[in-house]
């Protein structure tokens, strides 16, 4: 179920990156969406995790910090992070 969930964040947050869906950004000043695909993907492999047999707790280390950094570019994310057009329409609304 878990995995179900992430992959649904991992594909609204996709659609933020590639700029398929651009509305919800306001000009450059919104960062949800890309926080949604990080969160998404640490989701994703806690899901994928917990049918590997015998994996230990440690590897569960990597989701974990996807998910509290997904959580946190809610809010801001570095400019490495983010796409190209978002970082244009940034400049450009200043």
């Amino acid at each position: 179920m878990m995995y179900a969930i992430g992959a649904s964040f991992m594909a609204i947050g996709l659609l933020g990156y590639t700029g398929l869906w651009r509305a919800w950004s306001r000009n450059g000043y919104y960062y949800y969406v890309f926080g949604f695909f990080w969160f998404g993907l640490g989701a994703f492999l806690i899901g994928f995790i917990k049918f590997i047999p015998n994996a230990p707790t440690l590897i569960l280390g990597t989701p974990m910090v996807l998910i509290v950094a997904g959580g946190a570019s809610t809010w801001y994310l570095p400019p490495i992070l983010t796409p190209r057009w978002f970082r244009a329409m940034q400049r450009s609304h200043g």
